[in-house]
């Protein structure tokens, strides 16, 4: 998240150096990963005054002028035609870098050169930046300015851009208001919250548009706005430079409102050319099978059902949450347009973007999660926008379709339980105080404190999660620092492992001094691979539980038997030349054979392998560890597995008749399923 110092300023009295903001911003959760300057890749560039200029004797197009940068005057060769005596210039000196190049003297044609005249272009300068930016030459500054002044001062953007790193729980201060209401908070100033006042239209809406969600589940809520008389110019010089201090690029002033909005209010917006959806009618639907949307960067995307489209009866004008498409783009041509805010369900996006591979700064903002109510907000800033810069004509009110609430939480907290989580000694008004100097309010009860969590706090949670939420709330607001260390609450006990962690242990001793390796193989496997151990469908092996959302299908299902990744390391290692092996893991399989929870259970693996290994001394391992584990003799009786080799399997009983293992040799038909074995 980009921050200009500028744009905070707007919103915060900026009261301390850059360097304590950073420290006062990491004491609130939010890590500033670096302090950029606001005119980047440039550095050793300073205001020049032109006192001569003459043609060079070998040449028909450069020219050498001598060129006066404060504490000392410099002949510098350049090839512009637009620069005359007494002109203001500006000058990359010996060592200045330019986009990662380093200034260094030349010799051009025999006379030498120390320095360059900049144009605009080559330090990333616009029009909307510095007037005459964008012209092809050498930019000619416009006003007087001292003689060895930097060039990022005498252009106006000497200021600095904060980059900073936002959690994944705080989707709301991935805007300019968001983070400044918590840049206002740590500074202990008050956030000059902007108003908005909804501007009313003139006409009905109702005959230009109409919105129909078919998905309420996937699309909560959707506002759109019809603006008629569109004039379509370039946004002003204010506007153009705040996107691009955020690495955003000007379009023309309908497109910039709504990213200007993105920014200020973190909720993605589109503008649709209203004349390019038939009968004004967006309808918010599933796409169609073998359905193709060509986006506004010119790809043809095919969707699939369980993406959400913008749609008009004909076709679709737009991937929901990701891109518009190119068949309703806002052209010069544009006369009336259809602004749209709306909520998509972050899960749903995220697919989208994944399947599409395509991921935009909208369709991340909606996988962090955006709510219902800053979407009437950002629509309300947008139109308010057009209204201030004259862009249209706005016609009559908010076309809202809402399926869900938009009413503030109250979620009730024990002062006391707070207080304990932080070794503290609030009161409720204490807390109520901290709470509102970042936007929540709250009312001080008996030990109680009813907070009215606001829309944009998606984070705090209802129910006995709250009281933890909000006491880290106060201790951001508090000061980590300055909460005093305590031991621990709750009674001390005596360390040690217990009886199946110690025999866990003795198990592991007793293997490696059988000279066999651990293994630690994945949890998860597949149906695959249940079939090349010949496992029958009624077989208790087969009751694994299904992942409801996994890489692939064969990692598709949590394991029921430790055999399949023993064998695929075993594979890897033959791969590797090693010709034989002992190996063992101990690890947890899951069966899915429990109405309400599934079961888990701890098992041991061992796998032998190579022209020395045999059922012996498999066996012969196995009653080393018995013995080491002072178990009574155990009975090993001839059994059949459809993975082992007929005849030379057996299952393993112990004195109380329980079945407590099984062993035996690979299967043939088991072995050739698996490579090289």
């Amino acid at each position: 998240m980009k921050l200009p110092l500028r744009w905070l300023k707007e919103y915060v009295d900026y009261n301390v150096t850059n360097e304590e903001f950073v420290e006062k911003m990491m004491w609130r959760g939010f890590e500033i990963a670096s302090i950029d300057p606001e005119l980047p890749g440039v550095s050793g560039v300073v205001v020049g005054k032109v006192l001569d200029i003459k043609k060079h004797e070998n040449s028909d197009h450069l020219n050498i002028c001598q060129v006066d940068v404060g504490k000392e005057t410099l002949q510098i060769v350049t090839g512009a035609q637009n620069v005359h005596a007494g002109d203001l210039v500006p000058v990359a000196l010996v060592g200045a870098v330019l986009d990662g190049k380093t200034m260094a003297p030349v010799n051009m044609r025999g006379v030498d050169s120390y320095g360059m005249l900049c144009s605009g272009a080559e330090l990333g300068l616009a029009d909307a930046d510095y007037p005459g930016s964008e012209v092809h030459g050498i930019l000619i500054l416009q006003e007087e300015h001292p003689l060895g002044q930097d060039i990022a001062t005498a252009v106006g953007l000497d200021s600095v851009v904060f980059d900073i790193e936002l959690t994944p729980n705080r989707p709301d201060c991935a805007s300019i208001i968001g983070i400044c209401r918590e840049a206002a908070a740590a500074l202990g100033q008050a956030f000059l919250e902007p108003i908005i006042e909804p501007v009313a239209g003139e006409g009905d809406e109702a005959e230009y548009a109409s919105v129909t969600v078919e998905n309420a589940e996937l699309c909560p809520r959707y506002c759109a706005r019809v603006v008629t008389d569109i004039k379509i110019e370039p946004s002003p010089a204010w506007m153009q430079k705040k996107l691009r201090s955020v690495g955003l690029r000007p379009i023309n002033n309908i497109v910039d409102i709504t990213n200007l909005v993105m920014v200020e209010y973190g909720h993605p917006m589109h503008a649709f050319d209203l004349a390019c959806v038939k009968d004004g009618h967006i309808i918010v639907r599933n796409a169609h099978e073998g359905e193709i949307v060509t986006t506004l960067d010119d790809k043809e995307r095919a969707v699939d059902p369980e993406m959400l489209l913008i749609a008009d009866p004909e076709k679709g004008v737009g991937i929901a949450g990701v891109m518009g498409g190119q068949n309703s783009e806002i052209t010069e041509n544009t006369k009336a347009v259809l602004f749209e805010a709306a909520v998509f369900k972050g899960s749903n996006i995220r697919r989208t973007a994944r399947v599409l591979r395509h991921t935009t700064d909208a369709a991340a903002r909606f996988i962090k999660g955006v709510e219902p109510v800053n979407a009437e907000l950002a629509l309300d800033r947008a139109i308010e926008l057009v209204e201030d810069l004259g862009a249209g004509k706005v016609v009559g009110q908010t076309i809202d379709v809402c399926a869900v609430s938009t009413k503030e939480r109250e979620v009730k907290i024990d002062v006391e339980h707070v207080n304990k989580l932080l070794a503290l000694d609030l009161s409720a008004i204490d807390m109520a105080k901290m709470l509102r100097s970042i936007g929540i309010d709250s009312i001080p009860l008996i030990n109680k404190l009813l907070v009215k969590v606001p829309h944009f706090r998606t984070d705090i949670e209802s129910g006995i999660e709250a009281d933890w939420d909000i006491a880290e709330e106060i201790a951001r607001v508090y000061g980590y620092y300055n909460i005093a260390p305590t031991l621990m609450r709750g009674d001390t006990f005596r360390g040690g492992l217990g009886p199946e962690y110690r025999l866990e242990d003795l198990t592991k001793d007793t293997m490696v001094s059988e000279g066999a390796y651990e293994m630690y193989n994945y949890n998860f496997t597949g149906p695959a691979a249940l079939d090349a151990l010949r496992i029958p469908q009624n077989d208790e092996l087969r009751q694994a539980v299904r992942i409801l959302n996994p890489f692939g299908e064969d990692q598709s299902l949590m394991r029921t038997t430790l055999y399949m990744g023993m064998l695929d390391s075993a594979a890897r290692n033959l791969n590797r030349r090693t010709g034989q092996g002992r190996f063992f893991e101990v690890g947890n399989v899951h069966f899915d054979n429990n109405p309400t929870l599934p079961e888990e259970r701890k098992k041991l693996g061992v796998l032998y392998f190579g022209d020395n290994e045999s059922f012996f001394t498999l066996k012969g391992s196995l009653e080393t560890l018995f013995s080491a584990c002072a178990m009574q003799p155990v009975r090993y009786e001839a059994t059949e597995r459809p993975y082992f080799q007929p005849g030379r399997a057996a299952r393993l009983i112990a004195t109380s008749g329980a079945v407590i293992g099984e062993m035996g040799q690979l299967h043939p038909a088991v072995v050739g399923c698996i490579p090289t074995l």
